[in-house]
Protein backbone atom coordinates (compact mmCIF):
# COMPACT_ATOMS: atom_id res chain seq x y z
CA UNK A 1 0.00 0.00 0.00
CA UNK A 2 2.87 2.33 0.81
CA UNK A 3 4.36 1.75 -2.65
CA UNK A 4 1.01 2.42 -4.33
CA UNK A 5 0.53 5.65 -2.41
CA UNK A 6 4.03 6.78 -3.41
CA UNK A 7 3.25 5.92 -7.04
CA UNK A 8 -0.01 7.88 -6.95
CA UNK A 9 1.69 10.92 -5.40
CA UNK A 10 4.42 10.92 -8.03
CA UNK A 11 1.97 10.45 -10.90
CA UNK A 12 -0.22 13.19 -9.39
CA UNK A 13 2.71 15.60 -9.67
CA UNK A 14 3.15 14.60 -13.32
CA UNK A 15 -0.56 15.23 -13.98
CA UNK A 16 -0.27 18.79 -12.66
CA UNK A 17 2.83 19.39 -14.76
CA UNK A 18 1.18 17.95 -17.87
CA UNK A 19 -1.63 20.50 -17.59
CA UNK A 20 0.43 23.51 -16.54
CA UNK A 21 3.73 23.18 -18.45
CA UNK A 22 3.95 25.12 -21.71
CA UNK A 23 7.50 23.94 -22.44
CA UNK A 24 7.08 20.37 -23.66
CA UNK A 25 10.79 19.52 -23.43
CA UNK A 26 10.93 20.60 -19.78
CA UNK A 27 7.84 18.54 -19.03
CA UNK A 28 9.26 15.40 -20.65
CA UNK A 29 12.46 15.74 -18.63
CA UNK A 30 10.50 16.24 -15.40
CA UNK A 31 8.19 13.29 -16.17
CA UNK A 32 11.20 11.11 -16.90
CA UNK A 33 12.72 12.00 -13.53
CA UNK A 34 9.51 10.92 -11.79
CA UNK A 35 9.45 7.72 -13.81
CA UNK A 36 13.00 6.83 -12.80
CA UNK A 37 12.08 7.38 -9.14
CA UNK A 38 8.97 5.20 -9.50
CA UNK A 39 10.83 2.13 -10.74
CA UNK A 40 14.35 2.73 -9.43
CA UNK A 41 15.97 3.22 -12.82
CA UNK A 42 19.44 4.74 -13.17
CA UNK A 43 19.35 5.78 -16.83
CA UNK A 44 16.41 6.69 -19.08
CA UNK A 45 15.27 8.55 -22.16
CA UNK A 46 12.12 9.61 -23.98
CA UNK A 47 12.19 9.16 -27.75
CA UNK A 48 9.54 10.88 -29.89
CA UNK A 49 8.69 10.17 -33.49
CA UNK A 50 10.10 12.66 -35.98
CA UNK A 51 7.03 12.69 -38.20
CA UNK A 52 8.84 14.22 -41.15
CA UNK A 53 11.44 11.44 -41.23
CA UNK A 54 9.34 8.68 -39.64
CA UNK A 55 12.12 8.00 -37.14
CA UNK A 56 12.58 8.02 -33.38
CA UNK A 57 14.57 10.91 -31.92
CA UNK A 58 15.70 11.21 -28.28
CA UNK A 59 14.21 14.37 -26.72
CA UNK A 60 15.07 13.91 -23.04
CA UNK A 61 17.79 11.73 -21.48
CA UNK A 62 18.81 11.27 -17.83
CA UNK A 63 21.46 9.28 -15.99
CA UNK A 64 25.21 8.77 -16.38
CA UNK A 65 27.04 8.62 -19.69
CA UNK A 66 24.82 10.79 -21.87
CA UNK A 67 26.25 13.51 -24.07
CA UNK A 68 24.91 15.15 -27.23
CA UNK A 69 26.74 12.74 -29.50
CA UNK A 70 25.33 9.70 -27.70
CA UNK A 71 21.81 11.18 -27.78
CA UNK A 72 21.99 11.55 -31.54
CA UNK A 73 23.79 8.27 -32.22
CA UNK A 74 21.88 5.84 -30.00
CA UNK A 75 18.77 5.42 -32.10
CA UNK A 76 20.61 5.97 -35.38
CA UNK A 77 22.65 2.86 -34.65
CA UNK A 78 19.52 0.87 -33.78
CA UNK A 79 17.73 1.95 -36.94
CA UNK A 80 20.77 1.20 -39.10
CA UNK A 81 21.17 -2.25 -37.51
CA UNK A 82 17.43 -2.98 -37.60
CA UNK A 83 17.54 -3.87 -33.93
CA UNK A 84 16.95 -2.27 -30.53
CA UNK A 85 14.28 -2.69 -27.89
CA UNK A 86 13.05 0.89 -28.41
CA UNK A 87 12.42 0.39 -32.11
CA UNK A 88 10.77 -2.97 -31.46
CA UNK A 89 8.34 -1.37 -29.00
CA UNK A 90 7.59 1.49 -31.43
CA UNK A 91 6.73 -1.01 -34.15
CA UNK A 92 4.69 -3.44 -32.01
CA UNK A 93 3.12 -0.78 -29.73
CA UNK A 94 3.49 -3.21 -26.83
CA UNK A 95 5.51 -2.69 -23.58
CA UNK A 96 8.67 -4.77 -23.34
CA UNK A 97 10.78 -5.72 -20.34
CA UNK A 98 13.92 -7.83 -19.97
CA UNK A 99 15.83 -8.70 -16.82
CA UNK A 100 19.02 -9.77 -18.63
CA UNK A 101 19.86 -7.81 -21.79
CA UNK A 102 22.73 -10.16 -22.62
CA UNK A 103 20.20 -12.89 -23.42
CA UNK A 104 17.66 -10.68 -25.18
CA UNK A 105 17.24 -11.05 -28.98
CA UNK A 106 16.22 -7.42 -29.50
CA UNK A 107 18.83 -5.74 -27.34
CA UNK A 108 21.54 -3.66 -29.03
CA UNK A 109 24.45 -2.84 -26.76
CA UNK A 110 25.21 0.83 -26.26
CA UNK A 111 26.21 1.22 -22.57
CA UNK A 112 28.35 -1.45 -20.87
CA UNK A 113 26.58 -1.27 -17.49
CA UNK A 114 23.02 -2.08 -18.59
CA UNK A 115 21.54 -5.31 -17.17
CA UNK A 116 17.76 -4.74 -17.19
CA UNK A 117 15.75 -2.62 -19.63
CA UNK A 118 12.11 -1.61 -19.94
CA UNK A 119 10.42 0.23 -22.81
CA UNK A 120 6.81 1.43 -23.02
CA UNK A 121 5.16 2.99 -26.12
CA UNK A 122 3.33 6.31 -26.26
CA UNK A 123 0.33 5.59 -28.50
CA UNK A 124 -2.33 8.15 -29.43
CA UNK A 125 -6.10 7.75 -29.88
CA UNK A 126 -5.62 7.05 -33.60
CA UNK A 127 -3.40 4.08 -32.86
CA UNK A 128 -0.22 5.87 -33.94
CA UNK A 129 3.08 5.53 -32.11
CA UNK A 130 4.10 8.96 -30.85
CA UNK A 131 7.14 7.87 -28.88
CA UNK A 132 8.75 5.43 -26.41
CA UNK A 133 9.85 5.72 -22.77
CA UNK A 134 12.96 3.65 -22.09
CA UNK A 135 14.35 3.00 -18.57
CA UNK A 136 17.51 1.00 -17.79
CA UNK A 137 19.03 -0.53 -14.66
CA UNK A 138 22.39 -2.01 -13.70
CA UNK A 139 20.58 -4.69 -11.60
CA UNK A 140 19.24 -7.99 -12.95
CA UNK A 141 15.45 -8.46 -13.09
CA UNK A 142 15.02 -4.89 -11.86
CA UNK A 143 11.44 -4.39 -13.13
CA UNK A 144 8.19 -6.26 -12.55
CA UNK A 145 4.71 -6.05 -14.00
CA UNK A 146 3.64 -3.25 -11.64
CA UNK A 147 6.62 -1.16 -12.79
CA UNK A 148 5.60 -1.61 -16.39
CA UNK A 149 2.03 -0.54 -15.56
CA UNK A 150 3.30 2.55 -13.72
CA UNK A 151 5.42 3.63 -16.73
CA UNK A 152 2.48 2.89 -19.04
CA UNK A 153 0.45 5.41 -17.00
CA UNK A 154 3.35 7.83 -17.31
CA UNK A 155 3.30 7.32 -21.08
CA UNK A 156 -0.40 8.24 -21.15
CA UNK A 157 0.37 11.43 -19.22
CA UNK A 158 3.14 12.25 -21.69
CA UNK A 159 0.62 11.77 -24.51
CA UNK A 160 -1.77 14.17 -22.76
CA UNK A 161 0.98 16.77 -22.47
CA UNK A 162 1.93 16.32 -26.15
CA UNK A 163 -1.71 16.73 -27.20
CA UNK A 164 -2.14 19.86 -25.06
CA UNK A 165 1.07 21.29 -26.49
CA UNK A 166 -0.12 20.63 -30.04
CA UNK A 167 -3.53 22.07 -29.23
CA UNK A 168 -1.96 25.30 -27.90
CA UNK A 169 0.15 25.66 -31.04
CA UNK A 170 -2.90 25.19 -33.24
CA UNK A 171 -5.02 27.64 -31.26
CA UNK A 172 -2.30 30.27 -31.45
CA UNK A 173 -1.87 29.70 -35.17
CA UNK A 174 -5.62 29.90 -35.85
CA UNK A 175 -5.84 33.16 -33.90
CA UNK A 176 -2.86 34.42 -35.89
CA UNK A 177 -4.42 33.48 -39.21
CA UNK A 178 -7.63 35.24 -38.19
CA UNK A 179 -5.73 38.43 -37.36
CA UNK A 180 -3.55 38.29 -40.45
CA UNK A 181 -6.34 37.48 -42.87
CA UNK A 182 -8.47 40.33 -41.55
CA UNK A 183 -5.74 42.86 -42.37
CA UNK A 184 -4.40 41.44 -45.66
CA UNK A 185 -4.96 43.86 -48.50
CA UNK A 186 -4.65 41.55 -51.50
CA UNK A 187 -5.14 37.97 -52.59
CA UNK A 188 -1.43 37.24 -52.77
CA UNK A 189 -0.98 38.24 -49.11
CA UNK A 190 -3.97 36.08 -48.14
CA UNK A 191 -2.53 33.04 -49.89
CA UNK A 192 0.92 33.43 -48.35
CA UNK A 193 -0.62 33.79 -44.90
CA UNK A 194 -2.57 30.56 -45.39
CA UNK A 195 0.54 28.67 -46.50
CA UNK A 196 2.61 30.00 -43.58
CA UNK A 197 0.06 29.26 -40.89
CA UNK A 198 -0.93 25.87 -42.30
CA UNK A 199 2.74 24.88 -42.14
CA UNK A 200 2.75 25.71 -38.41
CA UNK A 201 -0.26 23.60 -37.49
CA UNK A 202 -0.05 20.75 -39.99
CA UNK A 203 2.76 18.56 -41.23
CA UNK A 204 2.88 18.17 -45.00
CA UNK A 205 5.20 18.06 -47.98
CA UNK A 206 3.07 20.45 -49.99
CA UNK A 207 0.02 22.68 -49.58
CA UNK A 208 -1.91 24.06 -52.56
CA UNK A 209 -4.82 26.50 -52.77
CA UNK A 210 -7.32 26.58 -55.64
CA UNK A 211 -10.08 29.13 -56.28
CA UNK A 212 -13.14 28.76 -58.52
CA UNK A 213 -13.37 30.86 -61.67
CA UNK A 214 -17.14 31.24 -61.99
CA UNK A 215 -17.00 32.43 -65.61
CA UNK A 216 -14.97 29.45 -66.85
CA UNK A 217 -16.38 26.92 -64.35
CA UNK A 218 -12.86 25.85 -63.48
CA UNK A 219 -10.71 25.55 -60.38
CA UNK A 220 -7.47 27.56 -60.71
CA UNK A 221 -4.24 27.02 -58.74
CA UNK A 222 -3.48 30.33 -56.96
CA UNK A 223 -0.82 29.32 -54.40
CA UNK A 224 1.45 26.40 -53.51
CA UNK A 225 4.28 25.81 -51.05
CA UNK A 226 6.18 23.15 -52.98
CA UNK A 227 6.76 21.72 -56.43
CA UNK A 228 3.60 23.25 -57.92
CA UNK A 229 4.72 26.78 -57.02
CA UNK A 230 5.97 27.36 -60.58
CA UNK A 231 2.60 26.26 -61.94
CA UNK A 232 0.55 28.90 -60.09
CA UNK A 233 -1.76 30.59 -62.57
CA UNK A 234 -1.26 27.78 -65.11
CA UNK A 235 -2.88 24.71 -63.54
CA UNK A 236 -6.68 24.41 -63.49
CA UNK A 237 -9.31 21.68 -63.02
CA UNK A 238 -12.81 21.43 -64.46
CA UNK A 239 -15.29 21.49 -61.60
CA UNK A 240 -15.96 17.92 -60.56
CA UNK A 241 -12.77 16.55 -62.14
CA UNK A 242 -10.38 14.60 -59.90
CA UNK A 243 -10.37 14.61 -56.11
CA UNK A 244 -9.80 18.37 -55.93
CA UNK A 245 -12.52 19.17 -58.47
CA UNK A 246 -14.92 16.86 -56.64
CA UNK A 247 -14.37 18.72 -53.36
CA UNK A 248 -15.00 22.04 -55.12
CA UNK A 249 -18.21 20.80 -56.73
CA UNK A 250 -19.68 18.98 -53.73
CA UNK A 251 -18.36 21.13 -50.86
CA UNK A 252 -17.21 18.09 -48.88
CA UNK A 253 -13.69 17.13 -47.72
CA UNK A 254 -11.72 14.12 -48.94
CA UNK A 255 -9.15 12.29 -46.83
CA UNK A 256 -7.28 9.21 -48.03
CA UNK A 257 -4.00 7.40 -47.49
CA UNK A 258 -3.84 6.13 -51.07
CA UNK A 259 -5.36 8.41 -53.72
CA UNK A 260 -4.87 5.81 -56.46
CA UNK A 261 -7.48 3.58 -54.82
CA UNK A 262 -10.12 6.33 -55.10
CA UNK A 263 -12.06 6.13 -58.41
CA UNK A 264 -12.28 9.94 -58.50
CA UNK A 265 -8.47 10.29 -58.75
CA UNK A 266 -7.20 11.69 -62.05
CA UNK A 267 -3.66 12.85 -61.29
CA UNK A 268 -4.07 16.03 -63.37
CA UNK A 269 -1.53 18.08 -61.40
CA UNK A 270 0.12 16.30 -58.49
CA UNK A 271 2.71 17.59 -56.03
CA UNK A 272 4.63 14.28 -56.28
CA UNK A 273 4.35 10.91 -58.01
CA UNK A 274 1.17 9.26 -56.78
CA UNK A 275 3.01 6.14 -55.61
CA UNK A 276 4.96 8.35 -53.17
CA UNK A 277 1.85 9.92 -51.59
CA UNK A 278 1.21 8.59 -48.10
CA UNK A 279 -1.68 10.89 -47.19
CA UNK A 280 -4.02 13.26 -49.04
CA UNK A 281 -6.42 15.79 -47.53
CA UNK A 282 -8.56 18.36 -49.35
CA UNK A 283 -11.21 20.66 -47.81
CA UNK A 284 -13.54 23.25 -49.34
CA UNK A 285 -12.98 26.97 -48.94
CA UNK A 286 -16.40 28.24 -47.95
CA UNK A 287 -17.84 31.64 -48.78
CA UNK A 288 -21.05 32.89 -47.23
CA UNK A 289 -23.32 30.78 -49.40
CA UNK A 290 -21.18 28.43 -51.49
CA UNK A 291 -17.79 26.84 -52.04
CA UNK A 292 -15.31 29.27 -53.60
CA UNK A 293 -12.17 27.10 -53.56
CA UNK A 294 -10.20 24.16 -52.16
CA UNK A 295 -7.15 23.74 -49.92
CA UNK A 296 -5.30 20.46 -50.22
CA UNK A 297 -2.26 19.04 -48.43
CA UNK A 298 -0.22 15.89 -49.13
CA UNK A 299 2.34 13.82 -47.23
CA UNK A 300 5.00 11.53 -48.58
CA UNK A 301 4.78 7.81 -47.82
CA UNK A 302 6.83 6.92 -44.74
CA UNK A 303 9.91 4.74 -45.10
CA UNK A 304 9.19 3.16 -41.69
CA UNK A 305 6.50 0.46 -42.15
CA UNK A 306 5.22 0.96 -38.59
CA UNK A 307 4.77 4.72 -38.91
CA UNK A 308 1.20 5.80 -39.73
CA UNK A 309 1.37 8.95 -41.87
CA UNK A 310 -2.36 9.51 -42.46
CA UNK A 311 -4.17 12.74 -41.65
CA UNK A 312 -6.33 12.57 -38.51
CA UNK A 313 -9.78 13.91 -37.64
CA UNK A 314 -8.13 16.72 -35.68
CA UNK A 315 -6.06 17.73 -38.68
CA UNK A 316 -9.15 17.65 -40.90
CA UNK A 317 -10.91 20.00 -38.48
CA UNK A 318 -7.92 22.36 -38.37
CA UNK A 319 -7.62 22.57 -42.16
CA UNK A 320 -11.40 23.06 -42.45
CA UNK A 321 -11.16 25.95 -39.96
CA UNK A 322 -8.40 27.51 -42.06
CA UNK A 323 -10.55 27.06 -45.18
CA UNK A 324 -13.50 28.80 -43.53
CA UNK A 325 -11.34 31.72 -42.38
CA UNK A 326 -9.83 32.04 -45.85
CA UNK A 327 -13.27 32.06 -47.46
CA UNK A 328 -14.46 34.86 -45.18
CA UNK A 329 -11.27 36.83 -45.79
CA UNK A 330 -11.57 36.52 -49.59
CA UNK A 331 -15.16 37.72 -49.59
CA UNK A 332 -14.29 40.59 -47.24
CA UNK A 333 -11.39 41.54 -49.51
CA UNK A 334 -13.66 41.47 -52.57
CA UNK A 335 -16.15 43.66 -50.72
CA UNK A 336 -13.40 46.15 -49.82
CA UNK A 337 -12.25 46.20 -53.44
CA UNK A 338 -15.79 46.91 -54.62
CA UNK A 339 -16.07 49.70 -52.04
CA UNK A 340 -12.76 51.20 -53.16
CA UNK A 341 -13.91 50.97 -56.78
CA UNK A 342 -17.15 52.76 -55.89
CA UNK A 343 -15.23 55.49 -54.05
CA UNK A 344 -12.83 55.78 -56.96
CA UNK A 345 -15.68 56.18 -59.42
CA UNK A 346 -17.17 58.88 -57.21
CA UNK A 347 -13.77 60.62 -57.10
CA UNK A 348 -13.55 60.37 -60.88
CA UNK A 349 -16.93 62.02 -61.21
CA UNK A 350 -15.93 64.82 -58.85
CA UNK A 351 -12.59 65.22 -60.56
CA UNK A 352 -14.16 65.36 -64.01
CA UNK A 353 -16.58 68.06 -62.91
CA UNK A 354 -13.82 70.05 -61.19
CA UNK A 355 -11.44 69.70 -64.13
CA UNK A 356 -14.17 70.64 -66.61
CA UNK A 357 -14.97 73.75 -64.55
CA UNK A 358 -11.31 74.82 -64.28
CA UNK A 359 -10.59 74.09 -67.94
CA UNK A 360 -13.80 75.90 -68.93
CA UNK A 361 -12.77 79.01 -66.96
CA UNK A 362 -9.34 79.03 -68.59
CA UNK A 363 -10.77 78.43 -72.06
CA UNK A 364 -13.28 81.25 -71.57
CA UNK A 365 -10.46 83.61 -70.51
CA UNK A 366 -8.31 82.62 -73.51
CA UNK A 367 -11.25 83.13 -75.89
CA UNK A 368 -11.75 86.60 -74.43
CA UNK A 369 -8.08 87.44 -74.95
CA UNK A 370 -8.25 86.13 -78.54
CA UNK A 371 -11.32 88.31 -79.23
CA UNK A 372 -9.39 91.32 -77.95
CA UNK A 373 -6.41 90.41 -80.17
CA UNK A 374 -8.71 90.08 -83.17
CA UNK A 375 -10.27 93.48 -82.37
CA UNK A 376 -6.87 95.17 -82.06
CA UNK A 377 -5.66 93.70 -85.34
CA UNK A 378 -8.70 95.22 -87.12
CA UNK A 379 -7.78 98.74 -85.96
CA UNK A 380 -5.92 101.14 -88.35
CA UNK A 381 -3.06 101.34 -85.88
CA UNK A 382 -2.05 98.35 -83.77
CA UNK A 383 -1.29 99.04 -80.11
CA UNK A 384 1.77 96.78 -79.76
CA UNK A 385 2.01 97.20 -75.98
CA UNK A 386 -1.59 96.12 -75.45
CA UNK A 387 -1.19 93.30 -77.97
CA UNK A 388 1.93 92.03 -76.20
CA UNK A 389 0.08 92.01 -72.88
CA UNK A 390 -2.79 89.99 -74.38
CA UNK A 391 -0.41 87.43 -75.90
CA UNK A 392 1.26 87.06 -72.51
CA UNK A 393 -2.13 86.43 -70.91
CA UNK A 394 -2.93 83.79 -73.54
CA UNK A 395 0.39 82.06 -72.89
CA UNK A 396 -0.25 82.03 -69.15
CA UNK A 397 -3.70 80.57 -69.77
CA UNK A 398 -2.30 77.80 -71.99
CA UNK A 399 0.40 77.07 -69.41
CA UNK A 400 -2.24 76.80 -66.70
CA UNK A 401 -4.24 74.41 -68.89
CA UNK A 402 -1.12 72.28 -69.31
CA UNK A 403 -0.63 72.22 -65.51
CA UNK A 404 -4.22 71.10 -64.98
CA UNK A 405 -3.94 68.37 -67.61
CA UNK A 406 -0.56 67.25 -66.25
CA UNK A 407 -1.93 66.98 -62.71
CA UNK A 408 -5.04 65.24 -64.04
CA UNK A 409 -2.86 62.71 -65.88
CA UNK A 410 -0.69 62.08 -62.78
CA UNK A 411 -3.80 61.42 -60.70
CA UNK A 412 -5.19 58.98 -63.28
CA UNK A 413 -1.86 57.16 -63.70
CA UNK A 414 -0.84 57.09 -60.02
CA UNK A 415 -1.91 53.45 -59.56
CA UNK A 416 -0.47 52.18 -62.86
CA UNK A 417 3.00 50.90 -62.02
CA UNK A 418 5.89 49.68 -64.10
CA UNK A 419 8.02 47.98 -61.49
CA UNK A 420 11.62 46.98 -61.10
CA UNK A 421 14.01 46.55 -58.22
CA UNK A 422 15.46 49.73 -56.75
CA UNK A 423 16.66 51.31 -53.52
CA UNK A 424 14.59 54.04 -51.88
CA UNK A 425 17.74 55.91 -50.80
CA UNK A 426 18.83 56.15 -54.45
CA UNK A 427 15.42 57.45 -55.51
CA UNK A 428 15.45 60.08 -52.74
CA UNK A 429 18.98 61.20 -53.71
CA UNK A 430 17.96 61.58 -57.36
CA UNK A 431 14.79 63.48 -56.45
CA UNK A 432 16.64 65.87 -54.12
CA UNK A 433 19.29 66.57 -56.78
CA UNK A 434 16.61 67.45 -59.33
CA UNK A 435 14.06 69.29 -57.14
CA UNK A 436 15.61 70.83 -54.04
CA UNK A 437 17.01 74.38 -54.61
CA UNK A 438 20.72 74.56 -53.82
CA UNK A 439 20.67 78.13 -52.50
CA UNK A 440 17.13 78.38 -51.15
CA UNK A 441 16.13 79.54 -47.67
CA UNK A 442 15.20 76.02 -46.51
CA UNK A 443 17.94 73.84 -45.01
CA UNK A 444 17.95 70.17 -46.05
CA UNK A 445 18.95 67.37 -43.68
CA UNK A 446 19.27 63.77 -44.85
CA UNK A 447 19.39 60.75 -42.51
CA UNK A 448 19.35 57.74 -44.81
CA UNK A 449 19.70 54.22 -43.39
CA UNK A 450 22.99 52.84 -44.80
CA UNK A 451 21.72 49.26 -45.24
CA UNK A 452 18.27 49.78 -46.68
CA UNK A 453 17.15 46.71 -48.70
CA UNK A 454 16.12 46.98 -52.33
CA UNK A 455 12.38 46.73 -52.93
CA UNK A 456 10.12 46.07 -55.90
CA UNK A 457 8.77 49.46 -56.94
CA UNK A 458 8.14 51.95 -59.74
CA UNK A 459 11.08 54.32 -59.29
CA UNK A 460 9.60 57.02 -61.55
CA UNK A 461 6.33 57.05 -59.60
CA UNK A 462 8.13 57.17 -56.25
CA UNK A 463 10.26 60.05 -57.54
CA UNK A 464 7.03 61.91 -58.39
CA UNK A 465 5.73 61.08 -54.90
CA UNK A 466 8.88 62.31 -53.13
CA UNK A 467 9.02 65.43 -55.31
CA UNK A 468 5.49 66.35 -54.22
CA UNK A 469 6.52 65.94 -50.58
CA UNK A 470 9.54 68.24 -51.06
CA UNK A 471 7.59 70.88 -53.01
CA UNK A 472 4.81 70.78 -50.43
CA UNK A 473 7.30 71.48 -47.63
CA UNK A 474 9.05 74.28 -49.53
CA UNK A 475 5.76 76.01 -50.33
CA UNK A 476 4.89 76.28 -46.63
CA UNK A 477 8.33 77.65 -45.65
CA UNK A 478 8.81 80.57 -48.09
CA UNK A 479 10.82 82.60 -45.57
CA UNK A 480 13.11 79.71 -44.68
CA UNK A 481 13.12 76.69 -42.42
CA UNK A 482 14.21 73.06 -42.45
CA UNK A 483 13.27 69.83 -44.22
CA UNK A 484 14.52 66.60 -42.66
CA UNK A 485 14.24 63.49 -44.87
CA UNK A 486 15.03 60.18 -43.17
CA UNK A 487 14.77 56.48 -43.96
CA UNK A 488 14.83 53.39 -41.76
CA UNK A 489 13.55 49.84 -41.53
CA UNK A 490 10.48 49.30 -39.38
CA UNK A 491 8.47 46.27 -38.27
CA UNK A 492 4.69 46.41 -38.50
CA UNK A 493 4.44 45.95 -34.71
CA UNK A 494 5.94 49.44 -34.25
CA UNK A 495 3.31 51.14 -36.44
CA UNK A 496 0.09 52.84 -35.28
CA UNK A 497 -2.73 50.32 -34.80
CA UNK A 498 -5.15 52.55 -36.70
CA UNK A 499 -3.32 51.70 -39.95
CA UNK A 500 -4.49 48.09 -39.65
CA UNK A 501 -1.15 46.71 -40.84
CA UNK A 502 -0.80 42.92 -40.87
CA UNK A 503 1.70 41.48 -38.41
CA UNK A 504 5.20 40.28 -39.24
CA UNK A 505 5.71 42.65 -42.15
CA UNK A 506 8.78 44.76 -42.82
CA UNK A 507 8.61 48.25 -44.32
CA UNK A 508 10.97 50.92 -45.59
CA UNK A 509 9.95 53.96 -43.56
CA UNK A 510 10.46 57.39 -45.21
CA UNK A 511 9.79 60.61 -43.26
CA UNK A 512 9.50 64.19 -44.52
CA UNK A 513 9.47 66.52 -41.49
CA UNK A 514 9.70 70.31 -41.65
CA UNK A 515 9.41 73.41 -39.44
CA UNK A 516 6.54 75.04 -41.25
CA UNK A 517 3.12 75.84 -39.77
CA UNK A 518 2.13 72.16 -39.72
CA UNK A 519 -1.24 70.65 -40.52
CA UNK A 520 -4.18 71.83 -38.37
CA UNK A 521 -5.76 68.99 -36.41
CA UNK A 522 -9.19 69.49 -38.00
CA UNK A 523 -7.93 68.87 -41.55
CA UNK A 524 -5.41 66.06 -40.98
CA UNK A 525 -7.92 63.48 -42.23
CA UNK A 526 -8.82 65.58 -45.31
CA UNK A 527 -5.43 66.47 -46.78
CA UNK A 528 -5.19 63.29 -48.88
CA UNK A 529 -8.65 63.77 -50.41
CA UNK A 530 -8.83 64.89 -54.05
CA UNK A 531 -9.20 68.67 -54.56
CA UNK A 532 -8.55 69.50 -50.92
CA UNK A 533 -5.73 72.01 -50.76
CA UNK A 534 -4.60 74.95 -48.66
CA UNK A 535 -2.17 75.95 -51.41
CA UNK A 536 -3.11 78.39 -54.17
CA UNK A 537 -1.27 76.45 -56.87
CA UNK A 538 -2.71 73.30 -58.46
CA UNK A 539 -6.00 71.46 -58.40
CA UNK A 540 -5.49 70.02 -54.91
CA UNK A 541 -4.50 66.61 -56.27
CA UNK A 542 -0.88 66.56 -55.06
CA UNK A 543 -1.31 64.59 -51.84
CA UNK A 544 -4.03 62.45 -53.47
CA UNK A 545 -1.46 61.48 -56.09
CA UNK A 546 1.03 60.66 -53.32
CA UNK A 547 -1.58 58.49 -51.59
CA UNK A 548 -2.44 56.71 -54.83
CA UNK A 549 1.21 55.94 -55.62
CA UNK A 550 1.98 54.69 -52.11
CA UNK A 551 -1.13 52.52 -51.88
CA UNK A 552 -0.46 51.08 -55.33
CA UNK A 553 2.82 49.85 -53.80
CA UNK A 554 0.71 48.31 -50.98
CA UNK A 555 2.10 50.90 -48.62
CA UNK A 556 0.71 53.50 -46.22
CA UNK A 557 1.00 57.26 -45.88
CA UNK A 558 -0.07 59.49 -42.99
CA UNK A 559 0.82 62.78 -41.25
CA UNK A 560 1.37 63.14 -37.50
CA UNK A 561 3.19 66.46 -37.02
CA UNK A 562 2.30 68.88 -34.21
CA UNK A 563 0.26 71.86 -35.50
CA UNK A 564 2.31 75.02 -35.18
CA UNK A 565 5.61 73.10 -34.95
CA UNK A 566 5.81 71.57 -38.41
CA UNK A 567 4.41 68.82 -40.61
CA UNK A 568 5.73 65.26 -40.57
CA UNK A 569 4.66 62.90 -43.36
CA UNK A 570 5.34 59.16 -43.10
CA UNK A 571 5.53 56.85 -46.11
CA UNK A 572 5.70 53.08 -45.54
CA UNK A 573 6.72 50.82 -48.43
CA UNK A 574 6.63 47.01 -47.97
CA UNK A 575 9.93 45.20 -48.40
CA UNK A 576 8.39 42.03 -49.86
CA UNK A 577 5.46 41.46 -52.13
CA UNK A 578 4.23 42.46 -55.55
CA UNK A 579 2.73 45.99 -55.78
CA UNK A 580 -0.99 46.15 -56.52
CA UNK A 581 -0.55 48.21 -59.66
CA UNK A 582 2.22 46.04 -61.10
CA UNK A 583 1.19 44.95 -64.58
CA UNK A 584 4.63 44.39 -66.07
CA UNK A 585 7.34 41.78 -65.96
CA UNK A 586 10.10 42.20 -63.39
CA UNK A 587 13.08 44.21 -64.57
CA UNK A 588 16.23 45.28 -62.76
CA UNK A 589 16.98 48.98 -62.49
Amino acid sequence: MSKHRQTLRQLGRVVKQAVSHTDIDRFLTSALEEGMKLVGGFRAFVALVDEDAGELVIHSALGPGWDEQKRQRRLQVAQEEGKGITGYVAATQQPYCTGDVSQDPHYLKFFDDVVSEMAVPIVDAYGRTRGVINIESNRPNAYDEEDVEAIALLADLCLTALNLHQSRLRQEALVQIGNELSTSEDLEDLMQTVLDVAAKVLRFEDCSVFLIDDDRKRLNLVASSGTLREQVGKVSYPLGEGLTGWVAQHGEPIRTANPREDPRWRGIASEMPVEQIGAFLAVPVWGRERTIGVIRVVRRRSLAPWFDNRFTDDELEVLSAIGSQLGSAIESLNMRHRLVQTERMAAWGEMSAKAAHMIGNRTFAIKGDLNEVEYLLQQPEVNREELTELIGSIRRGVSRLEEILHEFRDFVMATHLSTGVDNVNNIIAQTVAEIFPRRGPVELKLSLHPKLPDIRCDAAKLKRCFAEMIENSLSFQPEGGELHISTEMVDSRALPERLGVARNKQFVHVRFCDRGPGVPADIKEKIFQPFFSSRVKGMGLGLSIVKGIVEAHRGFVYEDGVPGEGACFHILLPVNGKPAGDNTESKER
